[in-house]
C-alpha cells in the first residue's frame, strides 16, 4: 500500500462517509447540460448530500487502517482527471490504475467515535466534554478525500470534521445515486463542468450584477448542501428518528458510538451548537464566505458558527462590494427599521422581519485566512482579500501568508506517495499547526514558536511575458504576518 503521511496528534482517526436524501429535491439555478435533445437536463439538481466525517476513532486490534484516497470506480476517477486536466486518457491511465488506485489514507473507516476526554497540556487545561465540530467545502476539482491531510490532522486534534462532497460540478468526479423508475437507484458519475458542457437558459431571468453566473449558481448550490449536512447530522447526532443518514456504501457502524448522551453531563460526543467551524480551501474558502455573508436558505436552521478557517480564498465569483457579515447586515437593515420606527411612532414590518425571517443578531465569527504566496504576490485580489476581511477583524491581523507556498499546498496533492517532498510536509506541517490553534483559541502562542516575518517582496528574474516576477523574502514555510 501506499501511504498519505502519517498523522501527528493524540488520537487515532476514523473516517465514514455519509449521504442523505434532500427531502424537497430542487433544481438550482439556470443553467443547462449542453445536449441535443429538446428536453435538456438542469445542471444543478440537489437531490442528496455527501461528506465524509473524520473523526477521533476508538480502535481496536481488529480495525484495519487505510481508506482509498482515489474515488471509486477508479476507471471514474481516470474520466474526470482526464476531463478537468485536459491530459488524454491514456497518459493518465498507468498513473491512475498503477499509482493512484493504491494510494490509503492513514485512517480506519468506519471506526466508532471516540468518546470525548479531558486532556491537560503543560501551559493550559484543556477540557474536551464534547468534540468540536468542523464544516470542510473544497475548492475547485476537489473532492471530499482531496484535503485528507488538513482533515484528518483536525481530526486527530480532538475535532470532528466534515468534509463536503460538493455536487455541483466543481469536482473532477462524484458518483451520485439517480431515482430509476422503478424507486431503484443507479449509479451515475458526475464529472467537472467546463463552459462548454453547460448552457444558460435565456429564459430565465438573470442578474446582471453577477461577475461569473456558474460559479454564483455554484455557490447557492454549494450553501443549500453545507446546510442540508449540518441540519441531517445533527439530528443524527439527536438519534433523531426523521434523520435519512446513512453511509454511502450501506456499510454498518457504531451509531450509538455517535449519539451516546453522558449520564454525567446530559452532553452527546459532539458539540453542533456551540463549537463549530466553518472551513474552506480556493472556492470552499469563497463558499464560506458566502455562508457568512447570506440567510439561510428557507427552512433551514442558521449554523452557529464560531470560527472561519478560510484557506486561499478565490473571491472573484463573489459580487462586489463586498461580501460583508451577515451580522452586520442584518444590524444595518435593523437600524434603519428602528429609525423608520422613531419617526412614525410604530413598529414596521422591516424592523421585524428580513425576506420572511426574525432579525437576529449573531456574534461574528473568529477569522483566520491562510494565504499562499501565489495569492499573496496577486495583487488585485490581495488587495480585496484585505478589505474583505477587515469587516470580520477590523482590529486584527487576521491574514497569514506562508513563504515559498503554492495554491495546491493545501490540499493532498503535493503530499501523494513518490513524489512528495519536504518542501510540501513543511508547508503542510506549519500551516495544520496554525490552524489548530486558531480553532482552539491558541494562535498568539503558535505564532511565538513559528518563525515569523513581515511583508516583504523582491524581483526575481522575468516572466516569459517580460514583466518582473516577484517573491517573497524568506525561508520556507516562514509566517508572513500582514
Amino acid at each position: 500500500m501506499l501511504f498519505l503521511p502519517e498523522l501527528p496528534g493524540r488520537f487515532p482517526v476514523g473516517a465514514t462517509t455519509f449521504i442523505t436524501p434532500v427531502r424537497s429535491p430542487r433544481t438550482v439555478g439556470s443553467f443547462k447540460l449542453r445536449s441535443q435533445s429538446d428536453a435538456p437536463q438542469s445542471a444543478l439538481y440537489l437531490e442528496e448530500v455527501a461528506f465524509t466525517a473524520y473523526y477521533p476513532a476508538n480502535i481496536s486490534n481488529t480495525t484495519r487502517k487505510g481508506l482509498n484516497w482515489l474515488i471509486r470506480p477508479v476507471k471514474e476517477s481516470l474520466r474526470g482527471l482526464a476531463h478537468f486536466s485536459n491530459i488524454p486518457h491514456w497518459v493518465l491511465w498507468p498513473i491512475v490504475y498503477l499509482f493512484g488506485s493504491l494510494i490509503k489514507i492513514p485512517v480506519y473507516p468506519n471506526a466508532p467515535l471516540a468518546r470525548p476526554v479531558k486532556v491537560s497540556s503543560n501551559k493550559a487545561k484543556v477540557e474536551y466534554e464534547q468534540w468540536p465540530l468542523v464544516i470542510f467545502s473544497h475548492g475547485l476539482g476537489g473532492s471530499r478525500t482531496a484535503y485528507s491531510q488538513i482533515c484528518s490532522r483536525l481530526a486527530t486534534s480532538g475535532k470532528v470534521v466534515l468534509a463536503m462532497e460538493h455536487r455541483d460540478g466543481t469536482g473532477c468526479v462524484c458518483i451520485r445515486r439517480v431515482r430509476n423508475a422503478d424507486g431503484t437507484h443507479g449509479l451515475e458519475p458526475m464529472l467537472y463542468y467546463k463552459e462548454h458542457d453547460v448552457v444558460l437558459d435565456n429564459t430565465k431571468d438573470q442578474d446582471n450584477a453577477t461577475p461569473l453566473p456558474l460559479r454564483t449558481d455554484q455557490l447557492e448550490f454549494r450553501r443549500e448542501e453545507i446546510y442540508t449536512a449540518y441540519q441531517t447530522f445533527s439530528q443524527f447526532l439527536q438519534n433523531d428518528p426523521s434523520s435519512e443518514l446513512g453511509t454511502i456504501d450501506n456499510s454498518q457502524i457504531d451509531s450509538t458510538s455517535w449519539s451516546y448522551v453522558d449520564p454525567t453531563s446530559g452532553k452527546g460526543p459532539v458539540c453542533f451548537e456551540a463549537n463549530v467551524s466553518l472551513a474552506g480551501h480556493s472556492f470552499g474558502g469563497c463558499t464560506v464566505l458566502s455562508i457568512l455573508s447570506t440567510e439561510p436558505p428557507p427552512k433551514y436552521l442558521h449554523i452557529p458558527a464560531t470560527h472561519a478557517l478560510v484557506l486561499d480564498p478565490w473571491l472573484e465569483p463573489l459580487a462586489t462590494p463586498g461580501p460583508a457579515p451577515l451580522a452586520q447586515t442584518l444590524a444595518s437593515l435593523s437600524h434603519n427599521a428602528s429609525s423608520l420606527s422613531n419617526s412614525t411612532g410604530s413598529t414596521s414590518s422591516a424592523q421585524r422581519t428580513l425576506g420572511g425571517s426574525e432579525v437576529k443578531d449573531h456574534s461574528l465569527p473568529a477569522m483566520l485566512v491562510i494565504n499562499s504566496e501565489t495569492f499573496t504576490l496577486w495583487k488585485d485580489h490581495y488587495t480585496r482579500l484585505e478589505d474583505v476581511i477587515s469587516a470580520w477583524e477590523p482590529h486584527g491581523q487576521r491574514i497569514l501568508t506562508l513563504v515559498a507556498s503554492r495554491h495546491t499546498d493545501f490540499s493532498d496533492f503535493p503530499l501523494l506517495p513518490v513524489i512528495r517532498t519536504a518542501k510540501a510536509k513543511k508547508i503542510m506541517d506549519v500551516f495544520s499547526k496554525l490552524s489548530i490553534a486558531f480553532l482552539e483559541g491558541q494562535l498568539e502562542q503558535e505564532l511565538e514558536k513559528t518563525s515569523t516575518r513581515k511583508m516583504d517582496i523582491e524581483i526575481a528574474g522575468k516572466k516569459k511575458d517580460g514583466r518582473p516576477k516577484r517573491k517573497l523574502v524568506g525561508a520556507v514555510g516562514d509566517v508572513v504576518i500582514a
